[in-house]
């Protein structure tokens, strides 16, 4: 009898064992994280770490591909339109690149609203809120941001001298922006639009003498090698967040620990990515390395200068809100305000 019940409690056991073994695995979720920028930028290599965050918090039942270089063939100026179809379930949206489909966003930031991170931190809480309201209005989840560094930009010019407003009168300037361009124009300067692509060839054939554009990224476009003197221009690139977005639709049917997985890294991400305390550490680092492949420092832009730019910042920042309309403009106060202005 004993060895009878033995071999039943066996055969039970095998059988269970079995069962398990047919059970289906929990089944792995994939979501398609696009990513316009290349993977050696500072963008790129933050996502890949909030991706792996998501798989961590999720214990592997979440993964975020994210796809860089805009593999997915989308264009950031398209990002209202593509993040309500599904594909991706996530993105990131940058209010400069939505002119087109949200006018009332591209210019919430200009060039000179701010001179430091100080100045950026109170403005940081009334940016979030405007994004956030905004990216809700279109039926797309804003989960989160993820912060730009303070990238100062410098005056990159083929000839030295360059080191002053006046001098700047006398040379053509490349920037990346109409408001740039309305900026230095009211100034006094000839400025003009040269796609970062077209940037090398520009300077190096003389279509601009000078370009605008931060030290920490001058080597990756080879900048020093057709411009080999250099002046710090005093005020950082706009520093507008990203919006970390989600389709609504696959957002709302995720299960409730997986979006609390995805809200957390999210978290993290802002928090690692608004850190701003090494921002001028980096800067220092990035001209001396930018020395030692030949590129000459000149003195900065004096205060006298800065002023006189931010000046025509702030009309330039008025004029092109009021084009905009009248939210743009109640954007453009709200942020004003917080900045003490």
């Amino acid at each position: 009898m004993q060895s009878r019940l033995v071999k039943l409690i066996r055969a039970g056991a095998a059988t269970g064992l079995m069962a398990i073994a047919a059970a289906p695995a929990v089944a792995q979720l994939e979501w398609r994280f696009n990513n316009g920028y290349a993977p050696t930028r500072p963008e790129a290599k933050a996502l890949d770490a909030f991706a792996a965050d998501v798989k961590q918090r999720s214990a592997g039942k979440l993964s975020i591909n994210v796809l860089h270089g805009g593999s997915m063939g989308l264009k950031d100026a398209d990002a209202i339109r593509w993040m309500q179809t599904g594909t991706p379930e996530m993105g990131f949206m940058w209010s400069p690149f939505l002119g087109r489909d949200a006018p009332e966003l591209a210019s919430i930031y200009v060039m000179g609203s701010v001179a430091s991170a100080a100045e950026h931190q109170r403005a940081l809480p009334v940016l979030r809120e405007i994004l956030g309201e905004q990216v809700r209005k279109w039926n797309i989840v804003p989960v989160g941001f993820m912060g730009l560094p303070m990238l100062e930009a410098s005056i990159f010019c083929r000839q030295a001298g360059v080191t002053s407003l006046d001098a700047l009168k006398r040379v053509k300037l490349r920037v990346g922006t109409r408001e740039q361009v309305e900026t230095f124009t009211a100034l006094g300067v000839a400025a003009q639009i040269v796609p970062q692509n077209d940037l090398y060839s520009a300077l190096q054939t003389g279509v601009v003498d000078c370009a605008l554009y931060p030290a920490r990224f001058a080597h990756t476009v080879s900048l020093q090698e057709v411009a080999k003197f250099a002046s710090g221009f005093g005020f950082p690139f706009p520093a507008v967040p990203y919006v970390i977005v989600a389709n609504q639709g696959k957002w709302n049917a995720l299960a409730a620990d997986l979006r609390q997985s995805v809200s957390a890294a999210v978290t993290k991400l802002e928090t690692d990515t608004t850190d701003f305390s090494k921002d001028e550490q980096d800067e220092k680092a990035a001209r001396e390395k930018l020395r030692g492949m030949g590129v000459t420092y000149q003195p900065d832009f004096n205060a006298a200068d800065r002023d006189a730019f931010r000046a025509a910042a702030d009309k330039t920042w008025v004029k092109l809100n009021s084009e905009a309309g009248k939210v743009a403009l109640e954007y453009r106060g709200k942020i004003a305000k917080a900045l003490g202005r």
